[in-house]
């Protein structure tokens, strides 16, 4: 995507090379705000040249109109979404017109693929376009890894999907539900473990980010945007969701569930089966449903 800001309003004159999330936004990105988050606005003080789709009832700051460029409508959202769709039709076009190699070893590369040295990758595999993969990795059969930038000694067990398209809907003017472009990327650190059938979808604006040493296990679904700290484990049937944050040496037991949005802190335990629908401090233990401090007796 690469969109000039003057063909909506000849006032400004700069490129939108991506999109960002107001909570942290950055430069040259496409983001929206809806009146609920109306306290986003003052991020965007960090960042410049940024093309904003925000709900007509907020009052923008003078200094922050004179930095980016302003489109006031009664749904940021669905406006978004339509300018997304729009400006990614050719990149999703050329993607198309791309083709994969079946190699001796039974699994398919596109094209632009790096693979590190030492690498073992089971029959059944599909590399996706311009995936980067350090060495040593093992990549079991039936692995479907896309729009992944991955680094050293990478474990990805049989059927995980990396990289899929986030679940990001949106209303249109009709009220009929539209998917929003997925267009970030995962970004897996070294010595990470994917389990068999997990699924790591791609950022919606950013990354998806998987640190050093992250262990999960079977049937886990982390969601766009999400960040998972250094040395987190996160145990079978865990479903962790877009823009959340888990900090380093966290530990989510069996089927818990973290809610968009939500900040875990450092050296946390979730329990088994718990939903944590709040932020929760560096150091606790929360256990059930809405996740709570653990009391001890």
């Amino acid at each position: 995507m690469n969109f000039n800001v003057k063909e909506l309003d000849p006032a400004y004159d700069f490129a939108v090379t991506g999109a960002s999330y107001a909570g942290a936004p950055r430069s040259n990105t496409v983001m929206y705000i809806s009146k609920k988050v109306e306290r986003l606005l003052a991020n965007l003080s960090s960042a410049a040249d940024c093309l904003v789709f925000a709900e007509d009832s907020i009052t923008v700051p003078e200094e922050l109109q004179k930095k980016h460029c302003f489109v006031m409508t009664p749904n940021p959202q669905a406006a978004y979404a339509e300018f997304l769709i729009r400006e990614t039709a050719s990149d999703e076009a050329e993607e198309q017109l791309k083709s994969y190699t079946l190699t001796e070893g039974g699994y398919y590369v596109g094209e632009n693929v790096r693979i590190g040295e030492n690498a073992r990758i089971e029959p059944g595999v599909l590399l996706g376009h311009g995936v980067v993969i350090g060495r040593d990795a093992v990549i079991l059969a039936g692995a479907v890894i896309k729009h992944a930038v991955i680094g050293d000694h990478f474990y990805c067990n049989e059927n995980a999907v990396v990289g899929e398209n986030g679940f990001v809907m949106a209303d249109d003017r009709n009220g009929d539900k539209v998917r929003i472009p997925t267009i970030g990327k995962v970004r897996i650190g070294d010595y990470v473990e994917i389990g068999a059938m997990d699924g790591i979808c791609r950022g919606s604006a950013g990354d998806t980010v998987l640190e050093d040493h992250v262990k999960l296990s079977a049937l886990c679904q982390i969601a766009h945007d999400a960040r998972i700290g250094k040395n987190t484990e996160i145990t079978g049937g865990c479903a962790v969701g877009g823009f959340a944050v888990i900090g380093e040496g966290c530990f989510l037991g069996l089927r818990a569930a973290v809610k968009n949005r939500v900040t875990i802190g450092r050296n946390c335990t979730v329990g088994m089966g718990a939903v944590v629908i709040r932020d929760v401090a560096d150091g606790l233990t929360v256990c059930g449903n809405p996740a709570r401090p653990l009391i001890k007796e």
